[in-house]
């Protein structure tokens, strides 16, 4: 008799609590305090900073969010120091340790400065993002080489994720109401940035008693061996090609900010409302798939989801609507409810494409390649904000949205030459 469906995609947890409980607990308390998690708090109040006191345009904003997208792009150098360089042994924890309390210190830095130039500020948080992105890099090593033995890739990404957005409805409360408070002088800019270095320290104690790395006699060895036979195949680089081009299409999020703020009278505190309603779907989506997931085609689901997507980008122009703009009340409601469904949506899709990465992913040099994978998607998004910041001064908004969806389609023609994994067939994984 089958095993009843959700039965079937829980049953892992069910028989392996003692081998998977311990790293879920790691993964999701290091990715709470993470820079996709608490550590995003004062990313509102920055752009406020940006914007009102260095007086930025909205394509230097563009600029800048592209400059510091480099520390994520170049992901595999991280991956390829912690595979094939481990501090007394560890390819994991130390490093760890190290990245967290330099992101530690460089908030510090940032909170004893008096004034704030955009190239002193595009020069540290681009140092911060590298910390985190090598924090990143070292986590993900740790999930795929735990995660393939007990093919739960998905399950621990979904932990992973479902952490994030728990930790981003906070977040996104909390950070529009400090955008506000930091706009109004209720709360300065040092108070913001000495709050957020406490994050990293917390990340750096829970790995000293908590990260547990599975023994290995010459990780080096077994990671050269993984990347010399991962770099001959010519499906990661497709893959790689697919991630870049899922991403690649020109962002209109900067423009779009100042948009929301000079035309549509947003206040911040409201813009943190809709970032909490996005997390609190993107919540609900990363609940979703880890329940679900093994119900969907993987091909069939990503052809979905570029149409999806295409969808989702079309959504923004409401907020051109001329009925809309003069009933604000009606268009914030109406935003409300877009936010919840785009969070949902992007977590789908995002879940699948990183279960995917991590699957194709060598169990011991998984820190490498999947931050590969996971530059060559960073890369489509830094190359996104910088076309974006050049066409925006050109065509404006309402065609660069357009402009934008219709770059969605170019996903398409790489879906049928995806490498699919044994385990990940067309049915879905396989316990």
């Amino acid at each position: 008799m089958p095993v009843p469906f959700m039965l079937y995609d829980i049953l892992p947890f069910m028989t392996k609590r003692s081998e998977w409980f311990p790293l879920a607990v790691v993964f999701a308390s290091v990715y709470f305090f993470s820079m996709n998690g608490l550590g995003a708090l004062p990313n509102l109040a920055i752009n406020f900073l940006l914007k009102d006191r260095v007086a930025l345009t909205p394509a230097g904003l563009a600029y800048f969010q592209a400059v510091m997208l480099i520390a994520w792009v170049v992901k595999p150098l991280w991956g390829m120091i912690s595979d094939l360089f481990p501090i007394f042994g560890s390819r994991r924890k130390s490093y760890l340790m190290l990245t967290s309390l330099l992101a530690a210190g460089a908030w510090l830095i940032l909170a004893s400065l008096g004034q704030y130039t955009a190239g002193l500020l595009l020069l540290l948080m681009t140092l911060i993002y590298m910390a985190y992105a090598f924090q990143d890099v070292v986590t993900d090593g740790l999930m795929v080489e735990t995660g393939q033995p007990l093919n739960m890739t998905g399950q621990f990404q979904s932990i992973q994720w479902a952490a994030v957005y728990a930790a981003m409805i906070v977040t996104s409360l909390a950070g529009g109401l400090v955008a506000e408070f930091a706009q109004k002088g209720a709360w300065s800019y040092r108070n913001i940035f000495l709050m957020t270095a406490a994050f990293p320290a917390l990340t750096a104690i829970i790995a000293l008693f908590l990260v547990r790395e599975p023994p290995r006699t010459h990780p080096e060895r077994e990671a050269g061996i993984g990347l010399r036979d991962v770099f001959r195949h010519r499906g990661i680089w497709v893959l790689a090609a697919f991630l870049f081009l899922w991403n690649f299409s020109p962002s209109f999020g900067a423009p779009f900010f100042y948009y929301t703020v000079d035309t549509l009278k947003f206040t911040a505190s409201f813009l943190g409302i809709l970032q909490a309603v996005a997390s609190v779907g993107a919540l609900v989506g990363s609940v979703f798939y880890g329940l679900l997931f093994a119900r969907f085609p993987i091909r069939r689901f990503l052809v979905i989801a570029v149409f999806v997507g295409v969808f989702t980008t079309l959504s923004y122009f409401i907020y051109f609507t001329p009925g809309l703009i003069v009933r604000p009340s009606v268009l914030k409601g109406l935003a409300l409810l877009l936010n919840f469904f785009l969070g949902t949506a992007n977590a789908v899709i995002f879940l699948a494409l990183m279960n995917l990465a991590a699957r194709t992913s060598p169990q011991y040099a998984g820190g490498t390649v999947f931050a590969l994978l996971m530059s060559f998607y960073n890369l489509g998004q830094m190359s996104s904000s910088a076309f974006g910041g050049f066409l925006f001064p050109r065509i404006g908004l309402e065609p660069l949205i357009l402009l934008s969806a219709a770059f969605s389609f170019f996903a398409l023609f790489l879906i049928p030459y995806l490498p699919i994994p044994a385990k990940f067939s067309e049915k879905g994984p396989t316990p």
